[in-house]
């Protein structure tokens, strides 16, 4: 089946003599013989430019920010040598000793 391909002025024509009509877009490109999706675009375009995904995804984004500052859940370890260790609470005991052997190999 050939394509029938249509200029912006028939376009304008057709996409005015739909939103007139009332009738679905599914029933109104099925009567011209292109899809939905080619009819909404000509639409998106006559009326003031295609919309992207990314733009409506860009729209939703929205900026937060903490009410105070978080609290810092590590504790210090000072070395023997001066040197010291920021340690998250969470971190296992058998490994912090390791770590603080080796470290204390080091110096």
């Amino acid at each position: 089946m050939k394509r029938r391909h249509r200029r912006s002025e028939e376009w304008r024509s057709l996409v005015t003599e739909w939103k007139e009509s009332g009738e679905s877009a599914i029933g109104f490109a099925s009567r011209l013989g292109v899809s939905t999706q080619t009819l909404y675009r000509w639409r998106a375009i006559l009326e003031g430019g295609p919309r992207t995904k990314t733009t409506a995804a860009l729209a939703k984004i929205v900026e937060v920010r903490a009410a105070k500052p978080l609290t810092d859940d590590r504790f210090e370890v000072r070395l023997t040598d001066g040197r010291s260790v920021g340690v998250p609470v969470s971190f296992d005991e058998t490994a912090l000793a390791r770590l603080l052997r080796v470290l204390e190999e080091a110096s």
